[in-house]
């Protein structure tokens, strides 16, 4: 019983994340409903109630630590903020533009409250408070609720949960699935539970980054020692083999390729060889014995594995979407250059800089911007998006909406850096290293901590060019990923 007072709160943390990640890929709100909402209350009430406490606390005063910490940190406050910004427009509903055929005008009902935030569909707009409330939740629970030990252990099991999404995909693939559960066709195009292949391929890509990191970290560990690597795996997480964490490792990569998303397959390919440097860079480097032979050898075994699956996963498919990535298809993406959606959501943004239009309000006053040729093209296409988060968030949530979205952010990220910050500078001190690598403030590091930075980073390039933070499977990660990083810096001991 003890045990799983706890853990309860890692559990349902890792719920939440079962929850967006296996319910069609939290695309679906109708399914979400019922679920995420109590989920979310659970998880706020776990960190309350049952937070992790230290082997010299008891119960009561780890619930007093929690508390005080939570009024310390400026992120509740920001997602306090946030949560009130995305319900305002709930009582400040505006009516959809209209298109007058006498007058060829168009013609905007403006809300109740002129200057307040606003939507134009409640129904849509609530989307956003399914997406964030419940992801900035996570974070703060697993930030201040969960030890060391806690955020370890959840990381490793996003890990394993996306390998299980993955093998979900294949198996799809394997039977000639029309539907993410072999029932009734959902969506058009889909891989694993996400019904948007730009998703899925987000989703894995991330994850591929993370358990390559903790791969990458446990081996290390074991052949070179853990100061050699950088790490402080506890000898009660090293109870089974580095060489298991390769599951996920390659699973992660092969779904990402696999999802047939061009932004994914160049992303995860980035991520690949930046990984792959990193460790055969540190690996030569780090070691003061013999035991860097058998990491090289590892990490070149993990590289050909890697290679093959790509390989063996190259259908005529993956060859087209392949020889559609060039540089000017890239740069045209990312700029928004010839892109008309790009064009619009600048000037619905520079028409409501404040709050936006409100949640997916763009499909909405798009119209009333776009050429009548335009128009076409988007009603064809049955709907609209930019195809790129910060103008899309920027049309619909404004200065206000956006800005306070980014401090979250950076609340997130920020302390992670200082505290890695102030660890290089720590062991760099003590001279833990005979022969320290360099850089050493790199490889100073945990390598987790390196691959969430760079699975991260790849989310944010994936969004320049399409929208995965509107997937509420790849938030919660992203956001959770940055909290867990902090569970990995070592303690610094003295020779």
């Amino acid at each position: 019983m003890n045990f799983f007072l706890r853990n309860i709160l890692l559990l349902h943390i890792l719920l939440l994340v079962v929850g967006f990640s296996w319910i069609h890929g939290g695309t679906r709100p109708d399914l979400l409903m019922p679920v995420i909402p109590w989920l979310t209350a659970f998880v706020l009430e776990c960190l309350l109630v049952f937070p992790q406490a230290k082997s010299s606390e008891t119960l009561a005063e780890a619930r007093s630590r929690v508390w005080r910490a939570l009024l310390r940190d400026p992120l509740i406050y920001l997602a306090l903020l946030l949560t009130v910004l995305l319900a305002a427009p709930f009582f400040n509903v505006a009516g959809e533009p209209q298109f007058n055929v006498l007058t060829k005008a168009w013609r905007i009902p403006p809300p109740p409250y002129p200057g307040l935030p606003f939507c134009v569909n409640p129904a849509e707009h609530a989307v956003l408070l399914l997406w964030f409330v419940p992801a900035l939740t996570a974070a703060l629970a697993a930030r201040h609720g969960l030890l060391k030990k806690g955020k370890r252990l959840l990381l490793l099991a996003l890990c394993w949960n996306a390998a299980a999404l993955a093998l979900l995909g294949f198996a799809q693939l394997a039977t000639g699935a029309t539907s993410v559960y072999w029932g009734e066709q959902t969506f058009a195009h889909f891989f694993s539970t996400f019904g948007y292949p730009n998703f899925a391929g987000a989703f894995f890509t991330l994850h591929f980054a993370l358990a390559a990191g903790l791969w990458f970290s446990r081996a290390s560990g074991e052949l070179l020692g853990p100061a050699a690597a950088g790490a402080s795996w506890p000898e009660e997480d090293g109870a089974f083999s580095p060489h298991w964490l390769l599951i996920p490792v390659l699973l992660n990569f092969a779904a990402a390729i696999a999802s047939l998303s061009r932004a994914a397959i160049l992303l995860c390919g980035v991520v690949f060889l930046v990984l792959s440097v990193y460790m055969l860079a540190g690996a030569w480097q780090k070691s003061e014995s013999g035991g860097h032979v058998k990491l090289v050898g590892a990490i070149f075994a993990v590289l050909l594995l890697l290679g093959l699956s790509f390989t063996i996963l190259a259908p005529k498919a993956l060859k087209t979407e392949l020889a559609t990535i060039t540089p000017s298809a890239v740069f045209e993406r990312v700029s928004g250059r010839g892109y008309y959606h790009a064009r619009v959501a600048r000037a619905i943004f520079k028409e409501h800089r404040l709050f936006g239009v409100g949640g997916w309000g763009y499909p909405h006053f798009a119209m009333v911007t776009m050429t009548p040729e335009e128009r076409k093209v988007m009603q064809i296409q049955g709907g609209a998006n930019v195809h790129n988060d910060t103008l899309q968030f920027l049309a619909e949530q404004g200065a206000v909406g956006f800005g306070v979205m980014a401090l979250c952010a950076l609340t997130l990220i920020v302390p992670l850096v200082v505290q890695a910050v102030r660890t290089t500078r720590a062991l760099s001190a003590t001279g833990i290293d005979a022969t320290p690598a360099k850089p050493v403030w790199l490889y100073h590091l945990p390598p987790e901590l390196v691959a969430v930075f760079v699975g991260a980073t790849a989310t944010v390039c994936h969004s320049l060019g399409d929208l995965p933070f509107r997937s509420p499977a790849v938030l919660i990660v992203w956001v959770l990923a940055f909290v867990c990083a902090a569970g990995f810096l070592p303690a610094v001991r003295r020779k």
